[in-house]
């Protein structure tokens, strides 16, 4: 993290409304793309006939290269932003992470310093014209959560309405989301194949995860495996994300609830050669590790899941005191228009401006 960073973080932050953090995909033109495309192209049309009798006589997917990404150099800029109660920037900062890692602790930091202060926090991705509201975070609620109450039980219904099963056991909260069985049609596809691949068994067999999809590809083929779980398993002091199958277990994930600083579903840029924008997805943000979670079949009821994980674990905090993860009890939050401070709750107003909780400028 870059010195103003650390500094503007690190520092009260008096009369400052409202943090916006913004996600920049930037990019610059390469002129040596020019010669390598032009060497590129004379280099095609010697190997032009054998693609030619390639895409004639097999079944080759000839895939091209994405031209345009080699045109442009892309980097993954954040811009940090304190925003007074007129709408002036107060003070700014750019800073372009070195990789994934340091990306996300710049995120998890500011997302610190918004809690500590009492801060609403607007997430923006810029994507050339397109400018995104991604998530906006509330500091001083619990887990930076939304000010809008969040129904346990109507979130669990419409997560098992989507072939997610919920259970508690009174300690803990199971969502289970069961991989869907093969087909019969697969299964023959497989034996089928089965010669080919043959040849590379003891290649897979070097590596814990090959001889797993060796174990699980061959117990699908003989109809006698179980299906693949994923599984969150909420509690008052953690969440665990895994994977399991029978008895057992892997691609564990484990986020210690006094560094669980929120739940999110939004969109994202990537941190790779491209800063490739991804769909919204949910993910657990910690403060020095994040993780998202594996449920692919949550679908349009990801918002639910989130509103479920943020409930449950309150709620088991709550069971827990002696825990200490719930705090000293209900913090004010700044409003996002006027910077006055009150607590936040569900259909509550600004007694400064009169602004809704949960509505930001």
């Amino acid at each position: 993290m870059s010195v103003g960073l650390a500094d503007v973080l690190g520092r009260p932050m008096p009369g400052v409304a409202r943090i916006v953090l913004e996600h920049w995909r930037c990019e610059r033109f390469r002129p040596i793309a020019i010669l390598e495309y032009s060497l590129g192209f004379a280099c095609l049309l010697c190997v032009l006939p054998l693609l030619i009798l390639a895409a004639l006589f097999t079944a080759t997917d000839l895939a091209l290269p994405n031209v345009k990404s080699r045109f442009y150099h892309r980097w993954h800029q954040l811009r940090l932003q304190l925003v007074d109660a007129q709408g002036q920037v107060v003070a700014s900062v750019d800073h372009i992470p070195a990789s994934a890692e340091q990306g996300y602790a710049v995120v998890s930091s500011v997302l610190e310093a918004a809690s500590r202060e009492g801060i609403v926090v607007v997430e923006v991705i810029v994507n050339g014209a397109i400018r995104q509201v991604a998530e906006v975070w509330y500091g001083g609620r619990p887990l930076l959560a939304h000010p809008e109450e969040a129904n346990e039980e109507r979130a669990a219904l419409l997560l098992r309405q989507h072939g997610i099963d919920v259970r508690s056991d009174g300690e803990a909260l199971y969502i289970v989301e069961k991989s869907r069985p093969i087909s019969g049609g697969q299964r023959v596809l497989g034996w089928l194949l089965l010669p080919l691949v043959m040849p590379f068994v003891p290649v897979l067999a070097l590596s814990e995860k090959g001889r797993r999809a060796l174990r699980h590809s061959w117990a699908d083929l003989r109809a006698g495996g179980s299906q693949t779980s994923q599984v969150v398993c909420v509690r008052a002091e953690s969440i665990t994300t895994y994977r399991e199958r029978r008895d057992e277990k892997w691609d564990e994930q484990i986020i210690d609830g006094a560094e669980l600083l929120g739940v999110t579903f939004s969109p994202a840029l990537g941190y790779d050669t491209d800063v490739t924008p991804s769909p919204a997805t949910l993910r657990l943000i910690g403060r020095r590790q994040s993780a998202t979670l594996p449920l692919s079949r949550a679908g349009e009821a990801e918002r639910a899941l989130r509103d479920l994980l943020v409930g449950a674990t309150l709620r088991l905090r709550r069971a827990r005191p002696e825990l200490g993860l719930l705090g000293t009890g209900p913090h004010p939050t700044r409003c996002p228009f006027c910077a006055a401070l009150y607590v936040m709750e569900p259909s509550s107003r600004c007694p400064s401006c009169g602004a809704f909780a949960g509505t930001t400028p």
